[in-house]
């Protein structure tokens, strides 16, 4: 077994801490896209979603999702509507007289 070198060793010290502020700090980018956060927490999270690709990229999803949902309050989810249709499709082929008879 061979010993690291001390600069591997920081390197990969760094990396274990980073991706444990990751987990850490991953839960609270939704509430930090809400504006829920504030102070040391705010400025934490901040932080991370400005090096880590993936909350940064869940960051931008969460905001598209606020934006798609604010412009469009009344609009029912997918699986609502497929629902609905669903329902309205039975209720016809059930109450519908029978073809040719």
């Amino acid at each position: 077994m061979t010993k690291l070198s001390a600069s591997k060793s920081c390197r990969l010290w760094a990396e274990c801490r980073e991706r444990l502020r990751h987990l850490r700090l991953r839960g609270a980018v939704g509430a930090y896209a809400d504006g829920q956060l504030t102070g040391a927490r705010h400025t934490r999270v901040a932080a991370h979603v400005a090096c880590c690709w993936t909350c940064s990229g869940e960051l931008l999803a969460l905001r598209l999702i606020k934006a798609s949902v604010h412009g469009h309050p009344h609009r029912a989810p997918t699986s609502l509507a497929e629902v609905r249709i669903r329902r309205f499709a039975d209720h016809v082929a059930r109450t519908a007289p029978p073809i040719g008879g």
